[in-house]
């Protein structure tokens, strides 16, 4: 655990004195191409995260009224998972970009 630590200040160290070059992030050519799929997959993602939200729904609904509880309880599990990877959706993005000073 000591070595590991030593070795990551050996490298800042390095680094800091400008032995170890440490460039900013720069897009490639091409980029625009990559950010254009990228939003077509959040979006793509986000469809089906609202279209579990709605199907969770009517399973909530459909368990609770013909009393099956089982599918009730796949309903509110089914809506704690969309709701959770929306926000995981949401946020990775913006966690990314500003991690490691992109935008």
């Amino acid at each position: 655990m000591i070595s590991i630590a030593l070795q990551h200040v050996a490298a800042k160290m390095l680094i800091h004195l400008g032995v170890i070059p440490d460039p900013a992030p720069a897009a490639p050519d091409g980029a625009s191409a990559i950010s254009t799929l990228l939003s077509w997959l959040k979006y793509g993602s986000l469809a089906c995260c609202l279209g579990a939200i709605v199907i969770a729904g009517g399973m909530i609904a459909l368990g609770n009224t013909s009393r099956r509880a089982e599918m009730a309880e796949r309903g509110k599990v089914t809506l704690i998972c969309a709701v959770i990877g929306t926000i995981v959706i949401g946020v990775g993005g913006t966690l990314v970009t500003s991690s490691y000073h992109m935008v």
